[in-house]
């Protein structure tokens, strides 16, 4: 059973990490695609 324990460990925390960091992005993405069209709507106007 410790085996099994041990082996689960690092793959648990890599998965973990792998959700965070995708969960992260998008976050982070949609909050910069918000801020590019309000930049781009304030200096180039409606095209």
């Amino acid at each position: 059973m410790i085996p099994v324990f041990l082996a689960l460990v690092p793959l648990l925390f890599a998965t973990g990490f792998l959700t965070w960091t995708m969960t992260m992005g998008a976050r982070e993405q949609a909050r910069s695609d918000a801020w590019a069209k309000e930049w781009a709507r304030k200096n180039h106007g409606p095209h």
